[in-house]
């Protein structure tokens, strides 16, 4: 691979746009012709992005001719992302290039050192599950080669609330409900840790406590829109028992689950069942039309309580993570 050059280039003004977008509408078009991208409409993505941080780019020159990159995402001090969004996930490597996988494993571990070298201790790659190998840009057997492991697979579902006709909820006596964005920060991030650390969710599973603490502040930034009333917390005495958080996101008059969850010792009292239910409920009487969420496919009881309220199977999405430790490529 002596004759493939790697460059890093950070996103500014500087950066030649026009030969990402002509390089990656190659590629989409390849895999889809009917896909209605445009130069012009990817060049826009990439130059309208919002960022804290300044995105990396990693590229692949053939002599001259570009063959492939990625755009390196920093979500904070410690995740990087490649390619994320509308981008796919995937590396962006031009379809008639015999020696793909070796292209890939190049720009990997460019990422990776550039991980290295500025302290990052994390980078993902999301991407939708396909049902055969040949939908997708890249074999995604060359991630875990490039110690980018399998981290979870995630479903879409979502729920039309036009027919939805469940009662009114009564929590059991003693239990009372408050609204999330009243809780203490520091009793929500216990419920929050205590609820998933004996679930099925290898996302959370896999993550540092330090991973975990970003996490919340993320999500549970009370600055954040959420549907107040949708969003609740069960406390008996002094204890959080479990919450619900519901977004107005994933499009128009839709209230999306970001995350519900109940402390071990009070499971098998139906309380996950009551909020998925109240959540529901609520939406309907705002008017919301849809309701969504995503659910680890590992998560056996949360995917059976989400089908006992009819919610329907949507796509799947696959993450692979490299944590650093994991050096060589």
């Amino acid at each position: 691979m002596n004759n493939i050059q790697i460059q890093t280039q950070m996103l500014d003004e500087q950066l030649d746009v026009q030969e990402l977008a002509h390089l990656t509408l190659k590629l989409w078009k390849t895999i889809n012709p009917e896909n209605n991208a445009t130069i012009e409409g990817i060049v826009n993505w990439i130059r309208n992005l919002v960022f804290d941080e300044v995105p990396v780019i990693v590229k692949a020159y053939k002599g001259e001719k570009l063959v492939g990159w990625i755009l390196l995402f920093v979500h904070d001090s410690k995740k990087l992302e490649i390619n994320p969004w509308a981008l796919g996930g995937h590396l962006h490597i031009l379809p008639d290039e015999a020696n793909k996988m070796e292209i890939a494993q190049l720009l990997l571990k460019e990422c990776i050192n550039y991980a290295l070298q500025n302290d990052h201790t994390k980078i993902e790659l999301c991407y939708e599950k396909m049902d055969s190998i040949e939908k997708y840009p890249v074999d995604p057997s060359v991630y875990p080669k490039c110690n980018l492991m399998e981290e979870d697979e995630i479903v879409f579902m979502s729920l039309d609330l036009a027919d939805q006709k469940l009662p009114e909820v009564e929590f059991p006596k003693g239990i009372e409900t408050i609204l999330l964005k009243n809780a203490t920060d520091n009793d929500l991030y216990t419920c929050f840790y205590d609820s998933f650390s004996e679930s099925g969710d290898r996302n959370f599973l896999s993550e540092t406590d330090e991973e975990r603490e970003e996490y919340f502040k993320e999500h549970f930034d009370k600055e954040d829109e959420m549907i107040d009333d949708a969003s609740i917390v069960l406390v008996k005495g002094t204890k959080f028992l479990g919450f619900t958080l519901v977004k107005p996101t994933h499009g128009e008059g839709n209230g999306h689950l970001w995350i519900m969850g109940v402390i071990p010792e009070y499971r098998g009292r139906q309380l996950g069942s009551k909020l998925l239910n109240h959540a529901i409920v609520t939406l309907k009487k705002q008017g919301y039309k849809t309701m969504s969420l995503v659910v680890d496919s590992a998560n056996e009881a949360a995917l059976k309580l989400y089908e006992k309220f009819n919610f329907i199977h949507g796509w799947e999405r696959i993450t692979h993570a490299w944590k650093k430790g994991h050096f060589a490529v």
